[in-house]
């Protein structure tokens, strides 16, 4: 008896299903023109819509940068490496700071690089001519199109009142912005990035313009400035030392100079004197002008070593992939988008269909 039953009741859901089924075809079919109308309908919004949004051009340039595989010792290669597995870094022995390729995307997104790439100029394809990046994004950046919403240079015109800062007692690398530079800035940092491979140190730098030329002049400035920026982080302290000892060569050369001129005076005047005051005075003076030759030549040695080293420290980036003109646009995927709202619009055509045949009160009761 409960076989039987179970039967019954399984053959009872088939025939619901099936009724159900039937209904819901039978539903499409009716309202077919319907479904079409309203997926046709959001399609072209999506049309419309993705012709609101300007073209973007993709430029990218791979570097390999030269890596510090300097260790303290002869034998901490392998050990190195085993601390690099666990997380540990136990440095290494050059003594100099190095900058990682983890830290290049952070440096390409700092403010003071951001502003020096609002100075810059790129030729803009469009319109044939070199203009400021400032200009290209603020003061008259590029349109869609079509212009659904008014442009948006019109909300900068109304400058709020600039902020008055004290003559004296501010650092003076405290970094001041307005409105505009700020609205620059931000769009500056969804439009240049980098990243890191952490298996191979490989960076890949990727600037986003609505002009391929300008997006690729960009890029190639990017580079440049992080290349001098690395640069001059390596070599700073050896720049400063040969600075340094460059002031004290010229002092020192002329300590010699003038050691050299009171002995060959002093010689000049007791040429005829046997005293042996005057040969003690000699001597004296000889001494002196020894004594600075020898600091003089210890000077120019040291810097002469601290030339080979800043060239010693200088780091090597190798471009494994050059800036490349986009032939093609990188985004917006208008086909992509009109799809995308063809298949929501036949979502809602569906929800559309199903209220206007489903009784809700029997469904709910």
């Amino acid at each position: 008896m409960n076989k039987e039953k179970k039967q019954d009741s399984l053959v009872g859901n088939e025939e619901e299903i099936s009724i159900n089924l039937a209904e819901i075809f039978q539903a499409i079919k009716s309202h077919f023109i319907l479904i079409v109308a309203i997926s046709v309908t959001f399609a072209a919004l999506g049309v419309i819509y993705s012709l609101t949004i300007p073209n973007e051009y993709l430029c990218t340039v791979k570097l390999l940068p030269e890596v510090d595989s300097k260790s303290a010792g002869g034998n901490l290669g392998g050990l190195k490496s085993l601390a690099g597995l666990a997380g540990v870094d136990i440095g290494s022995g050059s003594g100099v700071d190095v900058v990682r390729p983890e830290i290049y995307p952070s440096v390409l997104q700092s403010t003071p690089f951001l502003k020096e790439v609002l100075k810059s100029k790129v030729y803009v394809q469009k319109r044939s001519k070199w203009i400021s990046v400032y200009d290209y994004l603020i003061t008259s950046p590029e349109q869609a199109p079509i212009q659904l919403f008014g442009n948006k240079k019109e909300e900068f015109k109304k400058e709020e009142n600039p902020t008055v800062l004290p003559k004296e007692g501010l650092s003076p690398e405290l970094i001041k912005l307005n409105k505009k530079e700020l609205a620059g800035i931000i769009n500056l940092k969804n439009r240049i990035s980098a990243e890191t491979d952490k298996k191979n140190g490989m960076v890949t730098i990727s600037v986003k313009l609505t002009d391929p030329v300008a997006a690729a002049t960009l890029a190639s400035f990017t580079q440049n400035y992080l290349t001098k920026y690395v640069t001059n982080y390596r070599t700073e302290k050896a720049r400063k030392e040969l600075k340094f000892l460059q002031d004290r060569h010229e002092e020192s050369r002329k300590t010699y100079d003038d050691a050299l001129s009171r002995l060959s005076t002093y010689k000049d005047q007791h040429r005829n004197t046997f005293l042996q005051v005057a040969k003690d005075q000699e001597k004296k003076l000889q001494y002196e002008v020894d004594l600075a030759f020898n600091i003089y030549s210890s000077i120019s040695t040291q810097m002469a070593d601290a030339a080979v080293k800043i060239q010693r420290e200088t780091p090597v980036f190798k471009v494994l992939e050059p800036v490349q003109i986009a032939l093609q646009k990188s985004e917006p995927k208008r086909s992509l988008i009109s799809i995308g709202f063809l298949f929501f619009g036949l979502f809602i055509s569906l929800i559309v269909v199903f209220l206007k045949t489903v009784n809700l009160k029997k469904l709910l009761s």
